[in-house]
């Protein structure tokens, strides 16, 4: 099986298969007689203690592995099991009606779901999503099913799955020694997980999980995208040996750790971590960054049952920033597009990437941007905070939105509450338009932060996360090198900085292109810093500038990684 890298390295486990199907689909719907009911229920209540302690056993893994944030969700879980709403109704229809334990199960999901979808408000909407999570643990459990949860791993595992949910993602643990995926890009939710935890990844191999079995030996060539079923045991033998070396690489790269990055001529680069929770941003002190380039706040959103209100959104900055206090950039809320809160209905769009998303979707919802402003404000006082506004196309939309950071500051002077008066304010330089008017931004903001992810996906109007066309994705295009240029020179032009937080920064030949371009800072994966910070600190400057100078004057993308791998 041929793959796309999104992670290199190598791993050696048993096929762990993750299939997606629905559980509901397994219950047979049936009955059971008089005299069966109490052993019936018996069976339910057991697999009702199982489920809490199964959702429990998660809930201690992820606060130990992960973070307390990322727990919180099977908190939410362990209520919603054992409120009398569901299990009333699960009883109910087995005592009057004789229902097996999965089948009065499935039938009180189904309507306790029903009933929560008829309520206008959001909030209580938003638990018809819980019910359906938990009564699926039910079921599971009742059907002697392996969960789809990934926390019960307990042996070296190359996991397979049509594709991660973020759920999911937080708990894989140390034995996942391997992804494979059928869907999913280098720059989907679950490779960025997977980069920031170091695990060997490819993606874009369809029906790779009906094509092994479970428990078959597995050796994954992420490196080369390549997985090798049932090895021959001098192979394995071979890339038994390969792994060894590469922990010796991961060992003299962390070495580094303390050491500055800066070219052998003494140019510095500040090298930063991409980071969604507080345990990414000790995943980035760890591997030796400086900061966070890039703190995605949509994930406190996302992770939540409710809009999170400012004293919340402030205590999560705030621990945050005191971890890496030297510089954290706060992108402002970015949902929309593929991005969706349970508790919140978005309106229907043709195309929702272009829509109602970001910057827009806060310009449009000025009392919930007014309160995460303020909780970053608050959270300036514990480091070097800056503040950044994801997807702005015009200057009218940055001048809105630096209105109501005003409007934020201005209310906690009143409330006699400190913060940075002086907060540095950025833009994400996402969109094609931000970058042809770079000159304009520059003369209005602190600094630029180029997102090469969606930079490079609405310039080439491809889809990122459709393994078909993903050829086409090409940050290397021509067209995509020179509107990276045009934003620098933009910014040099006038005296502030530019970053790079898309996936280029953490691939170690295109962090050396864009420092010879200019690019003052890189933002990425944890795990790629070292690696990253190993190259630059191998070169000089003027070799790179000369490196750039090559590749720019390419005229496709082929030929500028040819000129890049030298």
């Amino acid at each position: 099986m041929q793959g796309i890298k999104v992670y290199e390295g190598i791993g050696i486990g048993k096929a762990w298969i993750l299939k997606d199907e629905p559980v509901a689909d397994k219950v047979v719907k049936g009955t059971v007689a008089p005299g069966q009911l109490q052993q019936e229920k018996e069976r339910f209540e057991a697999a009702l203690d199982q489920a809490i302690l199964d959702i429990k056993a998660l809930e201690k893994h992820t606060q130990e592995t992960v973070g307390d944030e990322e727990a919180m969700i099977f908190d939410a879980h362990l209520m919603m099991i054992q409120d009398p709403t569901l299990t009333g109704a699960i009883l109910q229809k087995m005592t009057k009606k004789n229902y097996t334990a999965d089948y009065a199960v499935l039938e009180a999901r189904d309507e306790v779901v029903a009933t929560f979808m008829m309520i206008e408000d959001d909030y209580l909407r938003a638990r018809a999503k819980d019910v359906q999570d938990v009564s699926d643990k039910l079921l599971e459990v009742l059907l002697g099913i392996q969960s789809s949860s990934l926390g019960s791993i307990d042996k070296p595992v190359v996991l397979f799955a049509q594709d991660l949910k973020p759920s999911e993602t937080v708990l894989l643990n140390d034995f996942v020694v391997g992804i494979v995926l059928e869907e999913g890009s280098v720059t989907s939710h679950a490779a960025i997980v997977a980069k920031a935890k170091g695990i060997p990844t490819v993606v874009g191999i369809k029906d790779a999980c009906n094509l092994v079995e479970a428990d078959t030996e597995v050796i994954l060539d992420a490196t080369h995208g390549t997985v090798l079923l049932d090895p021959a045991e001098d192979v394995r033998r071979e890339f038994e040996t390969k792994i060894q070396v590469q922990k010796e690489e991961k060992a003299r790269l962390a070495q580094l750790k303390g050491v500055p990055a800066a070219t052998r001529d003494g140019h510095a680069v500040k090298l930063f971590g991409n980071v969604g929770s507080l345990q990414e941003t000790h995943w980035v002190k760890d591997n030796g960054g400086f900061g966070v380039g890039l703190l995605r706040t949509e994930l406190i959103y996302m992770d939540s049952d409710h809009f999170p209100t400012e004293e919340e959104q402030y205590n999560y900055y705030k621990d945050i920033v005191e971890v890496l206090p030297d510089e954290v950039i706060i992108r402002t809320l970015d949902i929309g597009g593929d991005k969706m809160l349970p508790y919140y209905t978005f309106p229907k769009e043709m195309n929702p990437f272009l829509g109602c998303r970001a910057i827009r979707f806060c310009l449009n919802n000025e009392d919930l941007f007014l309160a995460q402003l303020k909780g970053i404000l608050r959270a300036s006082v514990h480091g070097k905070v800056k503040v950044m506004f994801p997807m702005v196309s015009n200057l009218e939309e940055l001048r809105a939105a630096k209105a109501v950071l005003a409007k934020a500051k201005e209310a906690l002077r009143t409330e006699g509450i400190p913060f940075n008066e002086k907060i540095q304010v950025g833009i994400m330089i996402e969109i094609p338009a931000a970058a042809i008017a770079a000159d304009l931004f520059a003369k209005e903001v602190d600094f630029f932060s180029i997102g090469t992810n969606d930079l490079c996906q609405y310039t080439s109007a491809v889809d990122r996360m459709n393994a078909d066309i993903a050829h086409l994705y090409q940050p290397l295009h021509p067209s995509i090198l020179r509107l990276i240029k045009m934003t620098v020179d933009a910014a040099n032009a006038n005296g502030i900085e530019a970053g790079v937080c898309g996936e280029m920064a953490g691939d170690p030949d295109m962090a050396l292109l864009l420092t010879g371009i200019g690019v003052h800072e890189l933002s990425m994966s944890a795990s790629m810093i070292p690696k990253v910070k190993d190259r630059i600190l191998a070169s000089g400057m003027e070799e790179l500038k000369a490196l750039a100078a090559r590749v720019m004057e390419t005229s496709t993308a082929e030929e500028a990684l040819k000129v890049l791998k030298g």
